[in-house]
């Protein structure tokens, strides 16, 4: 199947980060605060634990976010766009759990030396770290075609968002980790980073080097306890997909999956959930696709009516 020619060239097709649901502005600062009625850092698979999201503002991350604290983590909810964080912290504290919000520029060093500070001295070292952030508004995506008509500076900013993000995040991260005992690192990575397309070159080499970033840190680290994962999604289904994307479209990328759906964000929120945990101790290093047999077939041999 020719993805370019049926699908056209559309900001959606970011394989793994698709359209974020909007979250409120007007939401404000929320600091840690947990209901009386609720102990949430009592129970749970990661009572005890202080997770680190970027790119928490909406999507996957927010709903990462409820799922871990749901768990019992302590939840930092980081993002470019602050307000959408407050949202997003301010909406897990009215639920009963512990979560703050903070202003995160992944490709900024000093902005992840402020945030990592501010969130260690407010619950104390990280363990969970999922990054998750990357640069999928319309207005890159749209321009993140072939290598022959690749802007430079467009190449330098999705690398520097989702690639040199993740390394700031370990980088920074990973000392307190091994200090506190151990840690996991789970970044968001995308079946685009290991298969071919015609299009979308920056974003699906940002992922597959994030993919060899997951194994050079879990080879690094993994004798202090530090394991390090990546997931790799399929086309996740959010609102803005099903506003956007034409019904014979959607059904053509339904096809192309082995499942009768597209995915959705709890489906990579419960694998975060997994990789955090001590359920996954003795899995580091991993690229685990969570694409619903995406990647599992070969469409030309496999067409839908065959199966």
């Amino acid at each position: 199947m020719n993805y370019q020619t049926a699908f056209g060239n559309l900001p959606w097709l970011a394989v793994g980060h698709l359209h974020p649901t909007p979250t409120a502005p007007e939401a404000t600062h929320a600091k840690e605060h947990a209901a009386p009625s609720v102990d949430s850092s009592m129970s749970g698979r990661l009572a005890g634990r202080v997770a680190l999201i970027t790119g928490g503002g909406s999507g996957v991350g927010a709903m990462t976010a409820h799922t871990l604290a749901s768990e019992g983590a302590k939840v930092a909810v980081t993002d470019i766009d602050e307000p959408a964080a407050q949202a997003v912290a301010h909406q897990l504290t009215i639920d009963g759990f512990v979560a703050s919000a903070h202003a995160l520029d992944v490709a900024d060093e000093a902005s992840w030396i402020r945030v990592v500070a501010e969130v260690e001295a407010t619950y104390g070292p990280v363990t969970v770290l999922h990054s998750n952030a990357a640069p999928t508004g319309a207005s890159h995506m749209s321009r993140d075609g072939d290598v022959e008509d690749m802007d430079v500076e467009l190449w330098d900013f999705i690398m520097a968002v989702a690639l040199r993000g993740s390394m700031l995040g370990c980088k920074h991260l990973i000392r307190g980790m091994v200090d506190a005992g151990g840690g996991s690192i789970v970044i968001t990575s995308s079946v685009k980073g290991q298969t071919g397309s015609s299009y979308r070159v920056a974003y699906s080499c940002s992922k597959g080097a994030l993919d060899a970033l997951v194994r050079m840190v879990a080879t690094r680290y993994g004798k202090s306890n530090v394991r390090c994962n990546a997931i790799a999604p399929g086309i996740v289904e959010t609102p803005g997909l099903r506003e956007t994307v034409p019904p014979d479209r959607l059904q053509l990328l339904e096809d192309a999956h082995l499942v009768p759906r597209l995915g959705r964000v709890e489906d990579i929120a419960s694998a975060v959930l997994f990789l955090a945990s001590e359920e996954s101790s003795f899995i580091t290093g991993q690229i685990i696709n969570v694409d619903g047999g995406l990647t599992a077939h070969t469409p030309a041999l496999s067409p839908p009516g065959s199966r």
